[in-house]
């Protein structure tokens, strides 16, 4: 198991214990315990039969300890088996829509007999649900557009926790199959799909006779629930929560062939198909072949398949029959971002707000990672949970990273402030306390429920300050967990350019905001993007990955993102007034 899936459990147990009225100790114990798990910079897996290490963690007595240690070694935790058993069902589903806490959560469940997301959308419509203390008819209608989301849903998972379940099988698998050559993730997680219900593997083995041992291993794994098919070289299988897992092995040779046809979306590769045909060749699922001999054509590699194919290389988030397969007849996709192309970071947190670390730790981790530059965005007064910064105190951080900066060879940094967009539209800081900051980035945190006219203008009216740089994941979603805001995402989108106002992609795998689809459309406005990993840990820089793919699957063009510009070049636009900024990226370009 990894440290999320490890961190989840501990989650799970801290929410049953409070709905069951444990003592409050005992619940912020392993609530704290998930948080750390989630902060730590490395698999506590490894350091499982190391005691004396667990106890070294922050907050891990001898209990947690022994729990983490039951859970790696057994993929279960007996606690967490006990409290569901006296729990009624639905607790954990519900307590996961915005406005329901756990001791809600278990009055529905246990009183109005609410099981699922279905049951409570029901009783909201029905005003049942509104018979509960504390349930208004105006929350109780938030409450229904977050478990209408979550109906829509359906079984799908957030791409970041269906790449930590695929990398668990991965890790599982080749332990047992020492035959394995390469393994690889396909399907809609490698199109950078938000939102996924299957996880599809292709594997490659060196000998023919190692293909039905990965089977064989692959349909009986720790997380296997129902196996749904297998054959000599293909298998299916669902886990206890419905997500389906694919793998397709294969010979070496082949592997090149097998990962463009279970990359693609269907349509994708269907037109693939009748290139292919038209060239004399055969894509399957097998790979790639001569149309008239059926003999296997040695393609490892998928440049190769797309060159027997004519065509030059589409990235595999625009394989979605979008137009990139006409487009790659004659053009190539060397303009479109790369993980190679962003430069530095322009949102994320220390422990002067909600982050979990301190900017020194920050800071080294951005630098490890390659990164050129670093903004240091910690929250405004108004988000008093996330520990948001005085004016005062906001001087006093400015101190700290322009102190820093002058320590701090081999990465630039920035002072800045993610602020909060307030309900009636003002900001957070003076415009006085603003202009003493390198950027500016600005957000929506509270007032969701507002209606699209008054959202609309709420974030049109920040974008009109000179002082507002970026706009932080738009639409304040959480994928699994909260609705978009209700907002005209094209009045925004116009109105960015028309201010010279930067739109963050956020590579968060829970935001993903903009989404794709949002993203294309702005880049077809011509708006400039920054993409940007909203870090509260160390290890969130790795997220950047994220916000890439999203980027690409939006067709969005190295030259307008603002992350992609040299440190001088950043300085250099941020110091122009905002009108000239978007004249300035165009002359660039």
């Amino acid at each position: 198991m990894n440290n999320n899936s490890i961190s989840k459990v501990f989650s799970d147990v801290a929410i049953l214990m409070q709905a069951k009225g444990e003592n409050v100790f005992k619940v912020r114990a392993y609530s704290k315990a998930s948080d750390v798990i989630k902060s730590l910079p490395y698999a506590i897996s490894e350091i499982v039969e190391e005691p004396d290490r667990l106890r070294d963690i922050p907050g891990f007595g001898e209990a947690i300890v022994a729990k983490v240690q039951e859970l790696v070694h057994t993929d279960q935790l007996k606690l967490l088996e006990s409290l569901l058993d006296e729990m009624p069902d639905g607790v954990l589903e519900l307590v996961q829509i915005p406005g329901i806490g756990p001791a809600t959560a278990f009055s529905a469940a246990q009183d109005l007999g609410i099981g699922s997301f279905n049951d409570l959308a029901d009783s909201i419509e029905s005003g049942v649900f509104q018979s509960l203390p504390r349930i208004t008819e105006k929350n109780s209608l938030s409450i229904l557009r977050h478990v209408n989301m979550r109906i829509e849903q359906g079984v799908r998972i957030s791409i970041g926790r269906a790449q930590d379940c695929a990398a668990d099988v991965m890790t599982e698998l080749e332990s047992r199959c020492s035959g394995i050559a390469k393994i690889t993730i396909a399907g809609s997680i490698r199109r950078g799909v938000e939102l996924v219900s299957n996880i599809n593997f292709i594997c490659a083995v060196d000998e023919k006779a190692e293909i039905r041992t990965v089977i064989s291993a692959f349909t009986t794994l720790s997380n296997t629930h129902i196996v749904l098919m297998h054959d000599d070289s293909s298998a299916k299988f669902s886990d206890k929560n419905g997500l389906e897992f694919s793998i397709k092995v294969v010979k070496l040779e082949s592997f090149g062939g097998a990962l463009v046809y279970a990359t693609g979306s269907i349509a994708h590769g269907e037109k693939l198909q009748e290139i292919a045909v038209d060239a004399g060749l055969r894509l399957s699922p097998d790979g790639l072949f001569e149309l008239e001999s059926g003999l296997p054509i040695e393609v490892q590699d998928e440049l190769d398949v797309f060159h027997y194919l004519g065509l030059n290389f589409v990235p595999p988030e625009m394989r979605e029959d979008t137009g990139e397969i006409e487009r790659a007849v004659d053009h190539d996709f060397s303009h479109i971002i790369s993980i190679n192309d962003i430069r530095g970071d322009l949102h994320c947190h220390t422990e002067w707000s909600d982050g979990r670390f301190p900017m020194e730790e920050m800071v080294a981790a951005a630098q490890q990672r390659g990164l050129e530059y670093l903004a240091i965005t910690d929250h405004s007064p108004s988000a008093t949970v996330a520990k948001g910064l005085s004016p005062d105190r906001l001087i006093s951080h400015n101190y700290a990273v322009r102190t820093m900066d002058s320590i701090s060879a081999g990465i630039e940094l920035l002072t800045g402030t993610e602020m909060d967009i307030k309900p009636d539209g003002s900001l957070d800081y003076a415009d006085q306390v603003l202009s003493d900051l390198d950027i500016v980035v600005a957000s929506i945190h509270s007032g969701m429920d507002q209606d699209q006219a008054t959202m609309t203008n709420r974030v049109i009216g920040a974008m009109q300050s000179p002082h507002v740089d970026v706009i932080c994941h738009l639409t304040a979603r959480l994928l699994e967990r909260r609705a978009p805001v209700m907002m005209d995402i094209g009045a925004i989108f116009e109105a960015a350019v028309l201010t010279g106002t930067v739109m963050e992609i956020n590579c968060s795998p829970d935001r993903l905001d903009l989404k794709a689809d949002h993203v294309r459309r702005a880049a077809q406005l011509g708006v400039i993007f920054a993409i940007s990993t909203d870090s509260h840990r160390t290890h969130q820089f790795d997220n950047l990955r994220f916000g890439v793919q999203t980027a690409i699957r939006g067709w969005v063009e190295k030259k307008h993102v603002l992350n992609t510009l040299t440190f001088d070049e950043l300085r250099c636009f941020l110091n122009l007034p905002k009108p000239d900024r978007y004249k300035f990226i165009k002359s660039r370009a």
